[in-house]
C-alpha cells in the first residue's frame, strides 16, 4: 500500500466525519496553507468551497494530482527549511496541519516557521493522534507496541503526543491554544480490540475511570499566535456573530415561508372544519327526521292494527247473526214478532 493509497478517503463535508469537523474550523473565504495533504481529500473540498489553497507535499505520486485540482503546490520536505524560505513574505488566514506533525522529526521547528506565515488573527488547525488512547495503553500493559500500516502506531510516525505535551510544544513555539476537540472512537472499534479484550474487566474499568479522555483517538487543536491571541479571539467572535446572524436570517426566510404556508393551511383547515360542522348538523337533522318518520310509521301501524281488529270483530259479529238467522229461519222470527205485537 502506497502513502497516497493510505491517506486517500472520501467524506461528506457537511457531515460529522472527522475531516469535515476539521474543515469547519477554516474561516469562510480564507487563504489556506495546507501541510502534507496527501492525495488531497481535504484540499478538494477547500477548493470546491472557493478557498485559495497552497500545499506543501513531497510525495511524487500525488504532487501532479494536487496541481491538477487547482492548488498551488510546493514540492518540499517539511523536515527541511526550503518550503518556509519559499513562502517568505507571504501570509495566510489559516494553516491546516492535519495528521502531519507526528511524521516530522522536529515538529517544533515547523510550528516556529509557521508563526510568521499567519496573518494577524489567523489560525493553525491541527489534528494529532493521541498516544494516551486507552487501547494503546492496553497494549503496553501486555508488553505490546507494534507498528502497523496505519492507525495510531503508523510506522511512519516518529513523534507521539498527548494533549498536554502538544499544548506545551505549541506554547513553546509562540502559539496560544484556543480550541480543543476530541475524536472519540470506541476501543472495541479500534485496532487495539485484541489487546483490550485481553485485559481483565478491572483493568479496563481502571483505564476508563482514570481519564475522561480515555477513548479520544485524535485531538483537534486550533491555535493563534500568542502576539495577537486576544485580537484573534475578538475576530473569531465577530465571525461567529456574523455566521449566527446569517443562520438566523436564513431561518427567518425559511420559517417565514413556512409561516405563510401554515396560515394558508390553517385557513383551509378552518373552512374544512366549518364545512364538516355543517355536514354534521345536516346529518343530525336527517337522523332526527328519520327517527320522527319511524315513530309516525309505528303509530300508524298500531292505529291500523286497532282498526283492523275492530273491523274483524264486526265481521265476526255479523257472521254470528247470519248463522243464527239461518238456524232459526225467517218463519220463526216472524212468529216471535207477531206474538210480540199481539201482547
Amino acid at each position: 500500500m502506497t502513502n497516497s493509497e493510505r491517506y486517500n478517503y472520501a467524506f461528506d463535508p457537511d457531515g460529522d466525519a472527522w475531516a469535515a469537523r476539521l474543515i469547519r474550523q477554516v474561516p469562510q473565504g480564507a487563504d489556506v496553507l495546507e501541510l502534507g495533504p496527501g492525495p488531497g481529500a481535504m484540499t478538494r473540498v477547500l477548493l470546491g468551497r472557493g478557498h485559495k489553497v497552497t500545499v506543501v507535499e513531497n510525495d511524487p505520486d500525488v504532487v501532479g494530482a494536487l496541481g491538477a485540482m487547482g492548488a498551488e503546490v510546493l514540492a518540499h520536505n517539511l523536515d527541511r527549511s526550503e518550503w518556509s524560505e519559499q513562502l517568505q513574505g507571504r501570509q495566510f488566514d489559516a494553516v491546516l496541519a492535519c495528521d502531519v506533525l507526528e511524521h516530522l522529526h522536529e515538529p517544533g521547528e515547523t510550528l516556529k516557521a509557521l508563526r510568521g506565515l499567519v496573518k494577524p488573527g489567523g489560525r493553525i488547525i491541527i489534528s494529532m493522534p493521541n498516544v494516551a488512547y486507552a487501547g494503546l495503553i492496553a497494549g503496553l500493559q501486555l508488553g505490546q507496541f507494534e507498528y502497523a500500516a496505519k492507525g495510531l502506531l503508523d510506522r511512519t510516525h516518529v513523534r507521539f503526543f498527548t494533549r498536554i505535551s502538544l499544548a506545551k510544544m505549541l506554547m513553546a513555539e509562540g502559539w496560544a491554544p484556543d480550541h480543543w476537540e476530541g475524536y472519540h472512537v470506541p476501543i472495541e472499534q479500534s485496532e487495539f480490540i485484541w489487546s483490550w479484550n485481553q485485559l481483565s474487566s478491572r483493568q479496563r474499568h481502571t483505564l476508563m475511570s482514570e481519564s475522561a479522555d480515555y477513548d479520544v483517538y485524535e485531538w483537534m487543536m486550533v491555535a493563534t499566535p500568542m502576539a495577537d491571541a486576544y485580537s484573534a479571539r475578538l475576530d473569531a467572535a465577530d465571525q461567529e456573530i456574523v455566521r449566527l446572524k446569517q443562520q438566523l436570517h436564513e431561518l427567518i426566510l425559511v420559517h417565514g415561508q413556512e409561516h405563510d404556508s401554515l396560515v394558508e393551511h390553517q385557513k383551509a383547515f378552518s373552512e374544512a372544519r366549518a364545512l364538516i360542522a355543517d355536514l354534521q348538523q345536516a346529518i343530525q337533522e336527517k337522523e332526527a327526521s328519520v327517527a320522527e318518520f319511524e315513530h309516525r310509521q309505528e303509530a300508524l301501524t298500531s292505529e291500523a292494527a286497532v282498526r283492523e281488529r275492530a273491523l274483524q270483530d264486526e265481521i265476526e259479529r255479523l257472521d254470528r247473526e247470519l248463522t243464527t238467522l239461518k238456524v232459526q229461519g225467517w218463519p220463526g222470527r216472524l212468529r216471535r214478532v207477531l206474538d210480540a205485537l199481539r201482547n
